[in-house]
């Protein structure tokens, strides 16, 4: 039992790293209608961003984040102006070849940057262990969790009660509704990803400290599409719960069966559960059915 709660705690953790890839591209999904697999090349340079304010050039920790949080968000505005405006009105399958491509020319910048080196992150949460039901758990974990969650409320609350986030909601409903009450798509479409690529630079940091800033770190972007797509690619308590699920999921199969085939099932444990959930609800634990009239 023991080792059952220790992998379930550690795998909520994690998970909740997972949910906020997943929150950054949801954002994007309800205002835009674009599945994004941009925002694993946003998280890893959000991290690469923080490590140059913080330890290259040796500013606070405050000023740390407030760079990394910055130059993460002109880089969502410029993917967003650049790429994806011009495709305004073009099939939502371009859309999402177009966040492929950006995906592909920047993981060649950031592959260029790293020159196949791994640079080691520093642990900038406190360190130590408590110990619950008698389970180790870091304390650097349980804030992470904490600042995860705080950043899914302050979303939420961001999106239900501010007129930026009423407008993003609007949009997310109906794109020629909201610009016949006099909604400016266009100015909500760039806030969104600027949003969005803050989400993820703070997804990108925390998850460095877990990874260290490698190549692979972009890769994660996809766990946050597996989690966007269990929970609903328009809900945003659904990457909160899918995230979570991922997480305890993968570690809970990976602790018990590893042993027994050798390895490996972290790593397909989230693509099996994902199978599941869309062959019961192909839009998501959460996610709206969409009815279409003929």
């Amino acid at each position: 039992m023991q080792f059952f709660l220790e992998l379930s705690l550690n795998g909520l953790v994690i998970g909740a790293l997972y949910a906020l890839v997943a929150l950054a591209i949801v954002l994007v999904c309800k205002a835009t209608e674009v599945v994004s697999l941009a925002h694993g090349q946003l998280l890893a340079f959000g991290a690469l961003f923080f490590y140059v304010g913080y330890i290259l050039l040796g500013l606070p920790l405050w000023a740390g984040w407030i760079v990394g949080l910055a130059m993460g968000a002109v880089l969502g505005f410029a993917v967003e102006r650049v790429c994806l405006r011009p495709l305004i009105g073009q099939p939502l399958f371009s859309g999402f070849l177009m966040t492929f491509a950006v995906f592909i020319v920047l993981d060649g910048i950031f592959a260029l940057i790293l020159k196949g080196q791994a640079w080691g992150f520093p642990d900038f949460l406190p360190k130590g262990d408590i110990t619950i039901a008698g389970v180790n758990v870091s304390i650097g974990g349980f804030f992470s969790l904490g600042i995860c969650l705080v950043v899914f409320l302050l979303t939420m609350l961001f999106f239900r009660y501010t007129k930026v986030g009423l407008g993003m909601r609007a949009t997310a409903e109906s794109h020629k509704l909201a610009q016949s009450v006099g909604i400016n798509v266009r100015t909500i479409f760039s806030l969104v990803w600027i949003l969005s690529a803050v989400v993820a630079v703070v997804a990108g940091v925390m998850l460095a400290r877990y990874y260290d800033i490698r190549f692979m770190l972009t890769m994660v972007a996809f766990k946050g599409l597996v989690v966007a797509m269990v929970g609903g690619l328009d809900s945003l308590p659904g990457a909160l719960v899918g995230g979570l699920l991922l997480g305890w999921v993968e570690n809970v199969a990976s602790g018990y069966l590893d042993p027994i085939v050798g390895g490996g099932i972290q790593e397909v444990a989230g693509y099996i559960m994902l199978l599941f959930v869309l062959l019961v609800r192909p839009y998501g634990i959460f996610g709206l059915v969409r009815i279409e009239r003929v």
